[in-house]
């Protein structure tokens, strides 16, 4: 029986919210907008962390929920810059919860990408925004490998890919622009 088959028959509900956040995961980087990027984001957060959480992969639940808590603020801040900026906060927050949820090196994985993806959501700049969430990739896929999240390391790939090819065509099209 295969990993992924095994998975849904243990924990189905686990497989949902997975395949909920790997859509969710799958359409951000095709969008182009600000606001619509922090609602897939959003998504991401919530799904994911209730995935990770029925996985019992704690540090996990813990960040993802944490960034889902982040995206919302985002969200309803929207460009007030001074207001904005008060996402900061939230990376203490990271450090108690990787302290309480200490499990190794997928504790430092998960701790790395949600850091890198809060500090890409306080951006403005749709070209940051899009570079920091990208850079925060291989850290939440190796957190997915070592806790079996098969559905967010799918998501974690493709999107990567799909992340990759839209900042290389947001660079291109402000090169452009600026000639």
């Amino acid at each position: 029986m295969s990993g992924f088959t095994e998975l849904l028959q243990e924990s189905p509900l686990a497989t949902a919210f997975g395949a909920a956040g790997l859509l969710c995961q799958l359409i951000w980087p095709i969008f182009r907008a600000r606001k619509s990027i922090i609602t897939a984001q959003f998504g991401i957060g919530a799904d994911y962390s209730m995935q990770y959480a029925l996985l019992g992969a704690w540090s996990g639940a813990g960040v993802a929920g944490l960034g889902a808590m982040q995206s919302a603020l985002a969200f309803f801040v929207g460009e007030r810059s001074w207001f904005r900026k008060t996402g900061i906060v939230f990376l203490p927050v990271v450090g108690v919860i990787g302290y309480v949820s200490w499990s190794g090196i997928e504790s430092l994985f998960a701790l790395t990408a949600v850091t890198l993806i809060m500090l890409g959501r306080m951006q403005s700049d749709t070209l940051r925004l899009r570079s920091l969430l990208l850079a925060a990739a291989p850290f939440g896929m190796s957190y997915d490998v070592i806790v079996g999240a098969l559905p967010a390391l799918i998501g974690g790939i493709v999107s990567a890919i799909i992340a990759s090819v839209m900042l290389a065509r947001e660079i291109k099209l402000r090169k452009s622009a600026s000639n």
